[in-house]
């Protein structure tokens, strides 16, 4: 099963992607703001539901690999923290979106279609999950369990989002949600520093030292 520790780095990991302002967010706001805030909880709810298929997906693909080739984890280990260092160096870099893809169905559909068409989702959940899982465990069972962690966070991150429309909606908020972008950006860097360090030179220190 997978360890207290790792769901709390898990937590701490996802709470910095959730709250970032991305296309989910936007969309959110949009419905929000133009429609109702009904709309944009149906987003949040049709985005976490995108997210449920992703998750079992992505799981059945890590441990069918897993069983195939038992090292595969190393090498998704690396390309995870990799990818979070990135993903906060972008996250600082990027500009704020104000707008999200058009897609022309009701406010759930949206959500869910914009989740499932959203590549860096499916990276996140191949590269970034599998960092936190145990090889003594079962692989598949620890990777839905750290899934339901995740859309639980990003939940509670676009139902806030839906609640605080109203404000976010204002052009004056853009410096607020370029501050958000920037924290969120070297919480992930620091983070991945900090994964590379607790996954890599532990084990590296107990080769050498053994």
């Amino acid at each position: 099963m997978v360890s207290s520790s790792a769901v709390i780095e898990l937590i701490i990991l996802q709470i910095s992607v959730a709250f970032s302002p991305g296309l989910i967010i936007a969309l959110i706001v949009n419905e929000s703001v133009q429609k109702s805030r009904k709309n944009g909880l149906q987003v949040a709810g049709g985005a976490a539901t995108g997210a449920i298929f992703i998750t079992i997906i992505t799981a059945g693909v890590v441990t069918f690999v897993f069983n195939l080739i038992p090292q595969i984890l190393t090498i998704i280990y690396t390309l995870g923290i990799i990818y979070i260092v990135y993903k906060g160096i972008d996250t600082i870099r990027s500009s704020v979106e104000t707008q999200s893809k058009v897609i022309n169905s009701g406010s759930f559909n949206a959500g869910m279609k914009l989740n499932l068409i959203n590549p860096k989702m499916w990276v996140f959940y191949l590269s970034v999950l599998p960092i936190f899982v145990t090889e003594s465990g079962n692989v598949f069972v620890q990777l839905i369990y750290l899934g339901i962690v995740t859309i639980f966070v990003n939940l509670i991150a676009d139902v806030s989002y839906a609640f605080m429309s109203s404000y976010f909606f204002q052009t004056s908020s853009i410096k607020t949600k370029k501050l958000i972008n920037t924290i969120s950006g070297i919480c992930l860097v620091l983070i991945g520093i900090y994964l590379f360090f607790s996954r890599f030179l532990w084990t590296f220190s107990v080769i050498i030292f053994k």
